[in-house]
């Protein structure tokens, strides 16, 4: 008879639904894709709500499941994150310490666009075969580094709730639900163990910030920012800097690309927002 051994952490959470999760470390000091913060910068909670308690940009399908790029359905819910000790492949992070659990609220998209490396469709894989990935809001490390984590969702602490509260979604969030691939059904690039590939791609402690503009509300002012990366795609052409689908392309006192990439128009919103949209 072959004894398997468990660790603790797993055989803890063995009672619930397993997801499991990639993860990164971004600051970018702007306004996320929930609202939360002001045209001017992002509000000083965003980088530490607590001790152990965080705020994250989340891959499309625990943002939103039908493709919004701003106030989403996942926007203000709170996941336990625990960490399963191991980054997700040889050369994209050092891991972290297995078991170590933070509770994360989404604030922000991570969106596919510009992002595949970690951040996938919904019901897609990223580049090392996980279906979500949080990029966590910190200026330092604070939880591994790019280490991947078993994760669920959990209540919010009760200051996370108050300062979500003050952002602009609050109350405007989309109502479509996010349909969570457990371990137990997902396929087996899921829950096998991380990678042993190399990457080339940076670590969490050499991020290089993308930012992806998302469109405003019809009753608030726009929201002119979105998720850093890891690393930056760009698109060039002879007339000048290329702008990627829905990011903004114009509006009052816009400075910024005025062209969209191939596939997309920019389509004027309100005078002061133009967004990059499918054609």
């Amino acid at each position: 008879m072959r004894l398997v051994l468990f660790p603790l952490w797993a055989l803890a959470s063995s009672a619930s639904a397993v997801f499991l999760a990639t993860t990164t470390r971004y600051y970018d000091g702007q306004e996320g894709a929930c609202g939360c913060g002001t045209s001017s910068g992002l509000d000083s909670w965003q980088t530490g709500i607590s001790p152990k308690v965080y705020t994250a940009a989340g891959s499309q399908a625990l943002f939103d499941t039908d493709g919004s790029s701003w106030c989403g359905a996942g926007c203000g819910k709170c996941y336990n994150l625990t960490s399963t000790g191991s980054s997700a492949c040889n050369g994209c992070g050092t891991g972290g310490v297995a078991g170590e659990s933070i509770i994360v609220m989404v604030t922000n998209l991570c969106p596919y666009n510009g992002n595949q490396q970690w951040c996938p469709q919904p019901g897609a894989t990223n580049e090392y075969g996980y279906n979500y990935h949080f990029d966590i809001m910190a200026q330092s490390e604070v939880f591994g580094d790019n280490v991947v984590v078993q994760f669920e969702e959990t209540a919010c602490p009760g200051q996370a709730t108050t300062d979500w509260e003050t952002c602009v979604c609050y109350g405007q969030t989309d109502t479509d639900t996010t349909t969570l691939v457990s371990a137990s059904t997902a396929s087996s690039a899921d829950v096998a163990a991380p990678s042993t590939s190399s990457s080339t791609a940076a670590t969490s402690t050499a991020a290089v910030e993308t930012t992806t503009a998302v469109a405003e509300s019809s009753s608030t002012p726009p929201l002119s920012s979105a998720t850093s990366t890891l690393f930056t795609t760009k698109t060039s052409a002879c007339s000048g800097p290329v702008q990627t689908l829905y990011g903004q392309c114009g509006g009052a006192n816009w400075a910024g690309a005025t062209s969209c990439a191939s596939g997309s128009t920019c389509k004027i919103q309100n005078p002061y927002y133009s967004q990059c949209l499918s054609d």
